[in-house]
């Protein structure tokens, strides 16, 4: 098959491999990690959304949802700059931004841990006891959780 029909999840419709190549390797523009998290894609360029959709503004309306939240746009983006450098591994200026969302991310983990709870089998607030779950009352009890 010829390399220019393959498919190619980070070239626009309307731009050839080459062009595809220098733009990702040079100056790709991301959105935020909350725009991104809400579109599904950090890739600016890239981006085209299906028909008639309007991605939902998500409203966090206590602490505990705004931390979760900004974990999980920080997580998100890591993810989908992880997506990317396993396609373009030479690409230095990416990998930096990877390793901030990445070290954001697990920041903002450990302060929700900290508050909250674990998120994670694995998490090392598991280390003591009594689990903070324990202590804290779920949403269904009178807890704000």
């Amino acid at each position: 098959m010829n390399q220019y029909y393959q498919f190619n999840p980070y070239r626009p419709i309307n731009q050839s491999p080459s062009d595809t190549k220098r733009a990702l390797t040079t100056n790709q523009s991301l959105y935020s990690a909350e725009e991104g998290f809400m579109k599904g894609n950090m890739f600016a360029d890239t981006y085209r959304p299906y028909q008639n959709y309007q991605p939902q503004i998500i409203q966090a309306t206590n602490d505990q949802e705004r931390l979760f939240l900004a974990l999980a746009e920080n997580d998100f983006a890591a993810h989908d700059l992880n997506l990317y450098l396993d396609l373009h591994p030479q690409d230095g200026n990416m990998l930096d931004v990877f390793n901030q969302y990445r070290q954001k991310g697990n920041q903002l983990r450990m302060e929700y841990e900290q508050k909250y709870g674990p998120l994670l089998i694995f998490s090392n607030s598991l280390g003591q006891s009594p689990f903070l779950w324990e202590s804290m009352p779920f949403p269904w009890n009178g807890g704000n959780g």
